[in-house]
């Protein structure tokens, strides 16, 4: 007698139990063309967003919009207080502000949203990349509050007050980061899928031990995957530090 299987999606499981868990790919030329070190105007416009619009000069003007009505206001609270006022009954408890680097951001999310999903595909930060789906393949790894984590295995909701990093954020324009540089001249990324992931991993080892050893480089990479199938170069390169 065979026994009938069925498979349920992560983010369905998420979704239906109610779980919360808490807990990318550029070669050289992504490294480089990330940092191009143009002064940058962005608009993001999604349910319930902060807008941040920084210009030539430095200045910075924000709007939080209504994701009933769209009308805007200059201050969450004020957003806040109209959402009481006008839509009575409805939650604003979905409602997240966190920075994603340097930049903030408020926006409505879905309580089952993983993390990685809300960077790359609503604010589109695709140095992230999406490779398990399960928190094995480090590929969407980013710093939070400096601390590494991956983004597919975190929820969108946990991220409320926090301050997180790409690997796009880890330069300074256009000057590459010192481990950014060791990868770029170690000739590190082959591929690149996993690139993003290692590079926030090193970032964070460097942090905490200036003079890592092989041994102390392949345990920060333990939890990332090279789909070449080859680590040497990336894990050279971090040996000694930058």
């Amino acid at each position: 007698m065979s026994e009938k299987k069925t498979t349920v999606s992560r983010r369905e499981f998420l979704k239906d139990a109610g779980l919360v868990v808490g807990g990318a790919t550029i070669g050289s030329a992504a490294i480089l063309s990330a940092c191009g070190g143009k002064t940058e105007t962005k608009t993001v416009t999604t349910t319930a967003t902060k807008t941040v619009t920084t210009t030539a000069g430095g200045s910075t003007t924000t709007e939080y919009v209504c994701p009933v009505d769209s009308q805007k206001f200059s201050s969450l609270a004020d957003l806040q207080n109209h959402y009481a006022a006008a839509h009575a009954g409805k939650s604003m408890d979905n409602i997240v502000s966190f920075k994603v680097d340097g930049r903030s951001y408020t926006l409505g999310v879905e309580p089952w949203w993983p993390l990685v999903y809300v960077l790359r595909d609503v604010l589109g930060y695709f140095s992230i990349k999406v490779g398990c789906d399960m928190g094995n393949c480090g590929t969407c790894a980013i710093l939070v509050n400096g601390t590494p984590m991956f983004s597919c295995l975190m929820l969108a909701s946990e991220a409320d007050g926090l301050e997180i990093t790409t690997a796009e954020g880890l330069c300074n324009g256009a000057e590459l980061s010192p481990v950014q540089k060791k990868f770029y001249e170690y000739d590190a990324t082959q591929c690149g899928y996993c690139t993003p992931g290692l590079l926030i991993a090193a970032t964070a080892l460097i942090a905490e031990n200036s003079r890592p050893t092989a041994d102390d480089v392949r345990k920060a990479f333990s939890g990332h995957l090279c789909f070449c199938n080859n680590m040497t170069k990336q894990v050279a390169c971090m040996v000694g530090g930058v």
